[in-house]
C-alpha cells in the first residue's frame, strides 16, 4: 500500500486499526446512551447531565495516569482489561435498564467505570501503536487511528438510530448491541503480539513522568494551542449530549430516544464528509481548515437554538456532521502528528481529559439548562466555541513559521519529501497541519533506513 494507507500494510497495524474502531465505537455509544436514559427517567436537563459526570471524574482522576501507565507497561493487558471489565458492565446497565430497575445512581455508577476503562484503553492504544510499525510509516498509522476514532463518534449513534427506527429497539436494547462491539474487538485485540515494558531502569516515578509529558505538551507551542482548543471544543461539542434529549422533548413533544434520529443524520453526514474533505484540502491550508469547520460549529450552535421544529433540526444536523467531523478529525489529528512517539500514550491522555471535562461540566450545561431554557443554553455554548476559535487564529497566526520538532511523525513527512523544506511552507509541513489521512495524493513512504530526525 502505498501514501496515507501505508500503516495497513502491516498486519499487525490492520488488527489495531479494527479493535479500536470497534472498542472505541462501544465507548462513544455508551456514553451517549448515558443521558438518554438518564432524561426518560427523570424529565429533568440536571439529572441527564449529573449521570454523565460519573465518566468525566474517573477520567479527569485516571486520564493523566493511563498515559503515563501506557508508555512504561506493556499494552496488551491493559487494552484487554480495558474492554474486558467495560462489556460486563454494560451488559449489567442493559439488564437494569430493560427491567426497568435502572436509578440515576446506578448510571453514574456505570458511568464512572466506563470512564477507567476509556482512560486506560485510549493511551494504552496510541502507544502500542509506536511499538507494532515502523517509524517510518508513523505518519500513515497515526493519520489512520484518528480516523478510526472519528469513525467511533458516529458509527455507534448511526447503528443504534437504525435499530430505534426500523426495529423498535429501546434504549436497553441498545446496550447489547455495545457488548457485541466489544466481543467484535477482544479478538483482535488477543491476536496483537504484547508490546515490550520499558525497562525498569528507565522508569522514574509516576509524578515524574507525568509531570515530563505535560511539559512536552506545553512546551511545544503547536501542541499547546492544539490542546488548549481541543478541552473548549470538546466540552462544547458534547453539550449537546446533555441538552438535546430534553430539548427536543420539551420544545417539539418529540420523545427522548429520538435523538437518535438526530444521530443518524450526523453520522451519515461526518462518513461522507471525510471524502470531499480528504479531496480537498492541502497541508498548507489545514489549520484555516480547522479554524473554518469551528466557526461553523459555533454557527451551528445557534441554529439550533433558533429551529422551529424537529423536522428544522434535522435540517440544522447536517451541518453538525460537517462541522464537528472537521473539527474532531483535523484537530485529534494535528496532535498527534506534532507529537515524538515516545510521548503518544502521555499526549493520548491529556487528549482524554477533554472527555472528563465535557463530563464533568454536564451537569453545569443541565443546571443552566433548566435555570435559563435549552435554546438560550445552546446559544451560549455557540458563543464560546466561536471565542475559542478566534483564539485558535491568533494562536496560529503566531506560531506558523515555528520550526517541526524532529522525531514526529510531521518532521517524518518532510524527510519523507512530502514538503519542499527548501520553502517556508515546507517547513509547515503536510503531516503537521493535518493527518496524512485527509490527503489521497500518491506520497511515497520513507524507507526503515532512512533517517528518522531524532
Amino acid at each position: 500500500m502505498q501514501g496515507n494507507f501505508a500503516a495497513f500494510a502491516t498486519r499487525h497495524y490492520q488488527l489495531l486499526w479494527g479493535g479500536t474502531l470497534f472498542s472505541t465505537t462501544a465507548f462513544m455509544t455508551s456514553f451517549l446512551l448515558v443521558p438518554i436514559v438518564a432524561y426518560e427517567i427523570t424529565d429533568s436537563y440536571a439529572a441527564s447531565g449529573f449521570a454523565q459526570m460519573g465518566s468525566g471524574v474517573s477520567m479527569l482522576l485516571l486520564g493523566p495516569i493511563g498515559g503515563v501507565i501506557a508508555d512504561r507497561y506493556a499494552k496488551k493487558p491493559l487494552v484487554l482489561v480495558g474492554q474486558i471489565v467495560p462489556a460486563l458492565l454494560i451488559l449489567g446497565t442493559g439488564v437494569l435498564v430493560v427491567s426497568g430497575l435502572i436509578t440515576i445512581w446506578m448510571l453514574f455508577i456505570s458511568s464512572l467505570l466506563m470512564g477507567v476503562g476509556f482512560a486506560l484503553m485510549g493511551p494504552a492504544r496510541q502507544a502500542w501503536m509506536g511499538e507494532l510499525i515502523p517509524r517510518s510509516l508513523m505518519g500513515s498509522g497515526v493519520g489512520l487511528m484518528q480516523v478510526a476514532q472519528n469513525l467511533a463518534l458516529v458509527l455507534g449513534p448511526m447503528l443504534g438510530s437504525v435499530l430505534l427506527i426500523a426495529f423498535a429497539f429501546g434504549s436497553g436494547q441498545i446496550y447489547f448491541l455495545i457488548v457485541g462491539f466489544f466481543l467484535v474487538a477482544l479478538p483482535l485485540t488477543t491476536w496483537l503480539p504484547n508490546a515490550r515494558a520499558k525497562p525498569a531502569t528507565e522508569r522514574r516515578s509516576i509524578v515524574r513522568e507525568l509531570g515530563s509529558g505535560f511539559t512536552y505538551l506545553m512546551g511545544s507551542p503547536r501542541l499547546r494551542i492544539l490542546w488548549g482548543y481541543w478541552m473548549v471544543v470538546a466540552v462544547c461539542r458534547f453539550a449537546s449530549q446533555t441538552l438535546l434529549p430534553g430539548f427536543i422533548e420539551r420544545n417539539f413533544g418529540v420523545p427522548a430516544s429520538d435523538t437518535f434520529l438526530l444521530y443518524l443524520v450526523v453520522g451519515v453526514v461526518a462518513l461522507a464528509a471525510n471524502v470531499p474533505l480528504a479531496g480537498m484540502v492541502s497541508g498548507r491550508r489545514a489549520w484555516q481548515l480547522l479554524i473554518g469547520f469551528g466557526l461553523l460549529m459555533a454557527l451551528v450552535f445557534v441554529l439550533g437554538a433558533l429551529t422551529p421544529s424537529f423536522f428544522a433540526l434535522m435540517l440544522v444536523a447536517i451541518l453538525v456532521g460537517i462541522s464537528t467531523t472537521g473539527v474532531m478529525l483535523v484537530n485529534q489529528a494535528l496532535i498527534m502528528t506534532n507529537s515524538r512517539p515516545e510521548y503518544f500514550g502521555r499526549v493520548m491522555s491529556f487528549v482524554v481529559l477533554g472527555f472528563a471535562a465535557q463530563s464533568l461540566l454536564a451537569p453545569i450545561w443541565g443546571v443552566t439548562a433548566d435555570a435559563i431554557g435549552g435554546r438560550e443554553t445552546m446559544v451560549l455554548v455557540g458563543m464560546i466555541t466561536l471565542a475559542a476559535t478566534v483564539l485558535l487564529g491568533v494562536g496560529w497566526l503566531r506560531t506558523r513559521w515555528v520550526p517541526l520538532e524532529a522525531g514526529t511523525p510531521a518532521a517524518l513527512a518532510v524527510a519523507a519529501g512530502w514538503a519542499s523544506p527548501g520553502r517556508p511552507e515546507g517547513r509547515l509541513a503536510f503531516a503537521a497541519r493535518l493527518a496524512p489521512v485527509v490527503r489521497m495524493g500518491g506520497q511515497k513512504v520513507r524507507s526503515s533506513s532512512a533517517p528518522s530526525g531524532d
